[in-house]
């Protein structure tokens, strides 16, 4: 019959339980400066497919601030509020993502996404090892 030892279990749940509670601090700041990468990466590609009109979308980009909610943090990066013409930013992205029956969509969002990637985890990985 096998024979549990459970010699340093408790030692190991305190660490695990700190761990937890530095998360907690953690991850608000770390979605911020995340959050800062993907803003960029937004704007970026929006610049680069000719997006920017008036520039009110380009400069409506921005992150909201960081929630939890049942354990789970987040932050929704889009562009906000409305143009001088009162037309929704979020709408004109939408639609210059997606498209319509008319315009082709460039599926920027998508790109400006996936260049972002490596740069979050970095700066994610940043704000982990501060301290």
């Amino acid at each position: 019959m096998a024979k549990l030892s459970s010699e340093g279990i408790e030692k190991r749940m305190e660490e695990l339980s700190r761990e937890a509670e530095r998360l907690e601090r953690k991850a608000t700041e770390m979605l911020g400066e995340a959050g800062k990468v993907v803003v960029e990466a937004w704007q970026d590609t929006i610049r680069r497919y000719g997006h920017v009109k008036t520039g009110d979308m380009l400069k409506s980009v921005r992150a909201s601030k960081p929630t939890q909610s049942g354990g789970v943090y987040t932050s929704s990066i889009y562009p906000h509020g409305r143009d001088r013409k009162k037309q929704s930013n979020a709408t004109k992205a939408f639609v210059l993502h997606y498209g319509t029956s008319r315009i082709r969509g460039s599926h920027f969002v998508d790109e400006a996404e996936e260049k972002a990637e490596d740069a979050v985890l970095e700066a994610m990985e940043r704000v982990w090892q501060s301290d």
